[in-house]
């Protein structure tokens, strides 16, 4: 009945993302009382709650729950009297790596990507997967921290990132910042991817001129 069941969830979340627990709570009480039962049932649980706020293919924040976050950074920026930077990150030509290497070496940049951006980052900032190759990052800042620093970093580890998988990797970024240029997350993003498609079409003049 468990190793079933346990297929039946695991089949589930492949298709789904998130596993049916309304659907088996039921099941197991009706099933058995014994206390293996709600171990595991707990542990399904605690699955679960990870992967409803998580992609699942990188495993950083999903773009439902940064919405969550967003408002929590607000009010620590605003007792603290900092800011707040919001960064759009997309991959140059995903696109390309996917039809020359193949959609698993894709998932394998994007994987690498996510690991270099939590290697640059500090405690408190957060990374989202925003969707397909976009990325999403939150930092507060200060006279201390500027988001041009931050962007360094993120760069170095790109580079570091395409010599371990020998697959020419860049990004282009965009960033807007809190209070300054918007109040709230749907603003700052608007005005943040509009200046990273301004790099992205930048570095393709340049590319043109060469």
């Amino acid at each position: 009945m468990l190793i079933t069941l346990t297929g039946m969830l695991i089949r589930r979340y492949f298709v789904y993302g998130v596993f049916p627990l309304e659907a088996i709570i039921t099941t197991i009480i009706m099933t058995s009382t014994s206390s293996i039962f709600y171990l595991w049932l707990g542990k399904l649980y605690d699955i679960n709650k990870f992967y409803a706020t998580r992609d699942p293919l990188t495993e950083v924040y999903n773009r439902r729950f940064t919405y969550e976050i967003f408002l929590k950074l607000l009010s620590q920026v605003d007792r603290n009297n900092k800011k707040l930077s919001v960064f759009i990150i997309d991959v140059d030509k995903f696109k390309n790596i996917n039809d020359t290497y193949g959609h698993e070496k894709g998932d394998l940049v994007l994987k690498e990507i996510t690991n270099s951006f939590l290697s640059s980052i500090r405690k408190g900032d957060v990374v989202a997967r925003w969707g397909g190759d976009e990325f999403l990052i939150i930092a507060p800042i200060s006279d201390e921290i500027s988001s041009l620093s931050m962007v360094n970093r993120f760069e170095k580890g790109l580079q570091e990132v395409s010599k371990r998988i020998q697959i020419n990797t860049s990004v282009s970024i965009g960033e807007a910042t809190f209070p300054d240029e918007g109040k709230n997350l749907d603003d700052l993003i608007k005005l943040a991817d509009d200046r990273m498609y301004e790099n992205k079409r930048k570095k393709r003049e340049r590319r043109v001129r060469k």
